[in-house]
């Protein structure tokens, strides 16, 4: 016999036909799904680098590196008064209240185009490392600051920066989860984080060191070698997040959230019909026959996924024995069994 198929030849086996055909889409189809899955997949291992922005607080030990323990080249001068005095506003600008912060055996003075003498001191910059580092921020979790090598020299180093007119948070590393404000989405890996602290102008200013601290004014030498950090605050912190970070959650898709279906709820069971009342028949005197009584025939059991079970053939009826036609006083006995149921007056000179 022969058949032909649309669009085919004409063959003497139709079998071989459908057999080609349906291979040949089952291999598009299979080849397309798995080009398509290998393009999702490289799609959401790829990560581009970007920067997350938030606030936290750092403690730690910072003291002035073995091999260097110097000034850096960077200068900060502060404005003071004609004794080398400077005064931090910790009111307002409506409602200042000055308050004596740092007195300095240097002070230089200017005279201005306008005649009036300014009056200042300048301070070198101190760089600083810690070996006991603690970073905390509202978009870090899970993890803490890993120990790295400074300038190939100082091993075990947690974090590195520079003090100045703020505390400068110049480089450490952070192996934990990191979460996007913006998005919610989380991120796990190692991520270099930087950051920098109040300036020594600002209401908070004494809650992070500065040259102050460090006592580093011009000519002088370093006096104060290291500085104890609690908790001290950094108003601006940047997160780095790499390209090899891994994904932890998914965006979410439509602003929905998953929630598990709910199990339908069993069928009730259907109530057994009632049973007809056999009639009663009387009829002339006649020899009773034995009454004879049978054992209730077991019935097997629905069970529902809630637990609950009714039985299928319940109740039984279990006749006790039957009549005689013209039985005397006959009747029919029916046993019914139930189922149980972060100074705008400073700023920094480079050289």
């Amino acid at each position: 016999m022969q058949v032909k198929l649309s669009g085919f030849e004409t063959q003497k086996d139709p079998i071989q036909n459908y057999c080609k055909l349906g291979c040949g889409i089952l291999s598009s189809s299979g080849l397309a799904a798995f080009l398509i899955g290998l393009g999702t997949a490289s799609a959401s291992a790829e990560i581009t680098p970007f920067q997350i922005q938030s606030t936290g607080t750092i403690s730690g030990t910072i003291q002035l590196p073995s091999f260097n323990p110097n000034f850096n080249n960077r200068v900060t001068r502060v404005d003071t008064d004609s004794t080398g005095t400077y005064n931090r506003n910790i009111g307002s600008n409506s409602n200042p209240n000055y308050v004596p912060v740092y007195k300095s055996d240097y002070v230089k003075v200017q005279t201005r185009t306008d005649g009036s003498l300014h009056y200042f001191v300048d301070f070198k910059g101190v760089p600083v490392v810690a070996f006991d580092g603690i970073l905390n921020s509202p978009v870090l979790s899970g993890g803490e600051l890993t120990p790295y090598t400074y300038q190939g020299k100082l091993p075990g180093t947690k974090y590195q920066g520079v003090v100045q007119d703020e505390f400068g948070l110049t480089k450490a590393f952070y192996t934990g989860i990191v979460t996007d404000p913006k998005t919610g989405q989380q991120y796990e890996g190692t991520f270099q984080v930087s950051g920098q602290g109040p300036r020594y102008s600002d209401r908070n200013g004494g809650e992070s060191p500065t040259v102050f601290d460090f006592k580093s004014d011009i000519p002088g030498k370093p006096t104060v070698t290291s500085y104890k950090m609690t908790n001290s605050p950094l108003v601006r912190l940047t997160i780095n997040v790499p390209a090899d970070a891994k994904l932890v959650t998914p965006p979410t898709t439509g602003g929905g959230s998953t929630t598990s279906p709910t199990p339908p709820t069993p069928p009730t069971p259907p109530t057994p019909p009632t049973p007809p009342t056999p009639p009663i028949t009387t009829t002339s005197p006649s020899p009773h026959l034995p009454i004879t009584t049978t054992s209730p025939t077991p019935t097997p059991d629905i069970e529902f996924s809630s637990g609950n079970s009714i039985a299928v053939n319940s109740p039984v009826f279990n006749f006790a024995s039957m009549c005689v036609q013209n039985s005397e006083n006959c009747r029919t006995k029916v046993t019914l069994t139930p189922k149980k149921a972060i100074g705008p007056r400073s700023r920094v000179l480079l050289r």
